[in-house]
């Protein structure tokens, strides 16, 4: 999997009205998916919202909001907003990345995601910003369609 071309990483800068992107590299180092993780150059403490972008060549698919209440050194807080447990974020860290889920995954990360309830949640102010970062509009019907509708 190139993760550059199937993989769009964007950050929300509200001051800005505007989406930046981040490498998969300082993502990856950042949530920590490879190797201890370290802090994302730039970022101020506070609470920062980012949209994974998972893309079929250029159509987006997929698109997952992660909310982190970032430490002054760029570092990932402690606090997860979700309330999960370590076994609960375990998983939702291994279904995330996994290429095929089974019926018992895709049921658990179900769970998870109620849970979760809409604590992950965009701010509704990103969202026109959002749409004009992807490169063409997703295709009805796919998850990523699924989940802009839900702010119409």
């Amino acid at each position: 999997m190139d993760f550059e071309k199937e993989i769009k990483i964007l950050h929300w800068l509200p001051q800005e009205d505007r989406w930046e992107t981040i490498s998969w590299d300082a993502w990856s180092a950042f949530r920590g998916i490879l190797a201890p993780s370290i802090g994302l150059l730039g970022l101020s403490g506070g609470i920062h919202h980012f949209a994974v972008v998972v893309f079929d060549g250029t159509e987006p698919v997929n698109i997952i909001p992660h909310k982190y209440l970032i430490e002054p050194d760029g570092s990932v807080g402690r606090d997860n907003f979700g309330g999960l447990t370590k076994e609960e974020r375990e998983d939702e860290r291994r279904f995330m990345t996994a290429r095929e889920l089974t019926p018992n995954d895709t049921a658990r990360l179900n769970q998870i995601r109620e849970k979760l309830g809409k604590v992950y949640e965009l701010p509704r102010e990103s969202i026109a910003a959002l749409k004009w970062t992807l490169p063409v509009r997703p295709q009805a019907g796919s998850a990523a369609e699924r989940f802009l509708s839900q702010y119409r």
